[in-house]
C-alpha cells in the first residue's frame, strides 16, 4: 500500500514535534538536578566562611551539607510514591516550590540552627522533585538507547550544576557573602516552575485512591538523622559509651518500626516486594557507597585547601572546575557509550575504582599544596569516576521495572544515594575528629597544628576511598547486566 505525500508529511511533522517536545521536557527536568548539584558544591566552597561567621564546630558544620542529603534521602521514597499516585508533574512542581522557599529562608538565616533547618527544607523539596523528574524521563523515553542517553544528559546536568556551583561559590562568597549562595537558587526555580507548566505533560494517575505513608517517611528520616547524631556526638565532650550505645539502639528501633510500617501499610513508601529486584537493590547499595565517598572527599578537599594550604574560596573553586567539566563530559558521552558497549557492571565498577584512586592520590598533596602533581589529577580522576558510575547505577536501578513503579524505583535508589552522602560525611567527620584528638592528646603533644590537621584529613581520605572500593565490590558481585543492544542512531 502506497503512502500519500500528505500523510507522509504529516507523520514527519508529528515525529518532529514529538522529538522537540521530548527534548524540551528533558531540558526542564534536567534543570532540577542542575540545582541540586549547584546547591551541594556552592555550599561546600562556602563552608569555612559559614563556620567562621556562625561560630560552628567541625562537627556542627557537617550538618549544613549533611541534613540536606538526609532529608533528601528520607522523603525521597515519599516523593517517588507520590509521583506515581498523584501525578509526576504535580509533585515536580510542589518540590520545586518548596526548594525555592527554603532557599530564601537559608539565605536569610542569622544563626546556625536556622540555617540547618532551612537546609532540611531544601532537602525535602529536592526529595519530591528528583524522583518525579526521573519518572518523567523514564515514561517519556522508551527503555533502551534513547532512555540511556536521556538519563546520561540528566546526570551530566548534575555535573554541570556542580561546576556552576564551584565557580559561583568562590566568587559570591568572596565578593558578597555566603548568604547569597542560597539566593541564587530562586531565579532558577522560577524558571522551572514557569516552563514545566508549558512543556511537561500533565499525567492522570490510573487510580483515585489517595493514601500517603507519612509515618514511613517520618520514621525513616528520624532514624537516619538520629544515626548521624549518634555518630557525631560520640566525639563531643561528655559523650560516653552508654549514651552513644543508647542512641544507636534507639536508631535501630526506629528503623525497625519503619520496616514494620512498610510491612503492614496499605500504601507503603517502599513495598518490600520491590526489593526482590536484585539489580535495583544492588544498584541502590552501590549508590550509597558512591555518594558517601564523594561527600567525604569533597568535605576534606575544601577544608584542606582553605585551612591547611591557605587557598582562597575563589582559588578553591577554580581547582574544581576542570574536574567538574570532565565529570560532565563523561556523564554525557562516555557513560552511555560504555553502558551500551561494555555493560553496566564493567562501567559501574570502573567508575567506583577511579573514584577511589583519585581520593587516594590527594594524599600526595602534602602541606606544600602541589597543584599540578597531586591536586589536579586527584580531583579530576575522582569526579570523573563519579561521573561514570552515577548514571550507570541510575540506569541499572530502573532496568526491568514496570512503568507504574519507576517513580518508586527511582526514589529508592535516590534514597540510598543521598543517605550515603549524609552517612559518609558523618563517618568521615567522626574519623577526622578522632584522628585530630589522637594527634593532640596521645601521639605528638607538641606537633604543629597544621601538621595535625593534615594528618587527620589523610585518615579521613582512607575512609572515603574505602567506601568507593566497597561499592565497586558490591557492583562487581551483584550487577549481572551485560552490554545493551547497539544503537542504530
Amino acid at each position: 500500500m502506497k503512502t500519500s505525500p500528505v500523510t507522509e508529511q504529516q507523520n514527519c511533522e508529528q515525529r518532529e514535534q514529538g522529538s522537540t517536545s521530548h527534548s524540551l521536557t528533558l531540558a526542564v527536568v534536567s534543570l532540577a538536578i542542575f540545582l541540586d548539584a549547584l546547591d551541594v558544591s556552592i555550599v561546600t566552597i562556602a563552608l569555612p566562611n559559614i563556620q567562621q561567621d556562625l561560630q560552628l564546630t567541625t562537627t556542627e558544620l557537617q550538618w549544613v551539607p549533611g541534613i540536606y542529603v538526609l532529608t533528601y534521602a528520607g522523603f525521597q521514597l515519599l516523593g517517588g510514591g507520590a509521583a506515581d499516585l498523584l501525578g509526576r508533574r504535580l509533585i515536580f512542581l510542589l518540590g520545586a516550590t518548596l526548594f525555592g522557599v527554603a532557599s530564601l529562608m537559608a539565605g536569610l538565616a542569622p544563626s546556625g540552627w536556622l540555617l540547618i533547618l532551612a537546609r532540611g527544607g531544601q532537602g525535602i523539596g529536592a526529595a519530591l522533585t528528583f524522583p518525579a523528574a526521573v519518572s518523567i524521563l523514564t515514561t517519556t523515553f522508551a527503555e533502551g538507547p534513547k532512555r540511556n542517553k536521556a538519563l546520561g544528559v540528566f546526570s551530566a546536568m548534575g555535573a554541570a550544576g556542580f561546576t556552576g556551583g564551584v565557580i559561583l561559590g568562590g566568587v559570591v562568597t568572596t565578593s558578597l557573602s555566603w548568604h547569597w549562595i542560597f539566593f541564587l537558587n530562586i531565579p532558577f526555580m522560577l524558571l522551572i516552575l514557569l516552563f514545566s507548566r508549558l512543556v511537561v505533560l500533565e499525567d492522570r494517575p490510573p487510580t483515585r485512591e489517595r493514601r500517603y505513608d507519612l509515618a514511613g517517611a517520618v520514621t525513616v528520616t528520624a532514624g537516619l538523622l538520629l544515626l548521624v547524631y549518634a555518630l557525631t556526638q560520640a566525639q563531643e565532650e561528655g559523650a560516653n559509651m552508654v549514651k552513644t550505645g543508647g542512641l544507636v539502639a534507639l536508631t535501630i528501633l526506629i528503623l525497625l518500626c519503619f520496616l514494620l510500617i512498610e510491612r503492614w501499610s496499605k500504601a507503603p513508601l517502599m513495598p518490600l516486594s520491590i526489593l526482590r529486584s536484585r539489580t535495583l537493590f544492588v544498584a541502590s547499595v552501590a549508590s550509597l557507597a558512591l555518594q558517601g565517598s564523594v561527600f567525604g572527599f569533597l568535605f576534606i578537599y575544601t577544608l584542606s585547601l582553605q585551612e591547611v594550604h591557605h587557598f582562597s574560596p575563589v582559588n578553591t573553586s577554580l581547582t574544581l572546575v576542570p574536574a567538574s567539566i570532565a565529570s560532565a563530559l563523561i556523564g554525557l558521552f562516555v557513560a552511555p557509550w560504555s553502558i551500551h558497549r561494555l555493560g553496566i557492571r564493567f562501567t559501574g565498577v570502573l567508575g567506583l575504582l577511579c573514584l577511589s584512586c583519585g581520593i587516594m592520590l590527594f594524599w600526595r598533596t602534602g602541606e606544600a599544596g602541589n597543584y599540578t602533581g597531586a591536586i589536579l589529577p586527584s580531583v579530576v580522576l575522582a569526579l570523573a569516576g563519579a561521573g561514570l558510575a552515577g548514571p550507570t547505577l541510575s540506569v541499572s536501578a530502573i532496568s526491568g521495572i514496570a512503568p507504574k513503579e519507576q517513580g518508586l524505583a527511582a526514589g529508592l535508589q535516590g534514597t540510598f544515594l543521598q543517605a550515603g552522602g549524609g552517612l559518609g560525611l558523618a563517618i568521615t567527620t567522626v574519623v577526622i575528629a578522632a584522628s585530630l584528638a589522637f594527634e593532640h592528646g596521645i601521639a605528638h603533644t607538641s606537633i604543629p597544628e597544621i601538621t595535625a590537621q593534615s594528618n587527620s584529613y589523610h585518615t579521613g581520605l582512607l575512609v572515603a576511598a574505602g567506601g568507593a572500593i566497597l561499592g565497586a565490590l558490591i557492583a562487581l558481585v551483584g550487577l549481572k547486566i551485560g552490554p545493551t543492544v547497539p544503537s542504530n542512531d
